[in-house]
């Protein structure tokens, strides 16, 4: 059998966060911005005909029931 070597969770948080913060740039953190901006024009308007759909079904079974 091979002798798996351990991984020990001695480092430091900072030095994880650092490692990140070297590699993400500002840049990149505003593409991502822009495109979640960009997905909100289409996002809203589905969000808000699910919960219309999902409230007209339920009205409709409630009649339904009523009856």
């Amino acid at each position: 059998m091979h002798a798996l070597p351990l991984i020990l969770a001695s480092a430091a948080p900072s030095q994880t966060t650092g490692q990140i913060a070297n590699v993400v740039t500002s840049g990149m953190m505003q593409g991502v911005l822009d495109e979640v901006i960009a997905l909100l024009p289409v996002c809203i308007p589905v969000m808000i005909s699910f919960i219309g759909l999902r409230k007209g079904i339920s009205f409709i079974q409630s009649v339904l029931h009523a009856a």
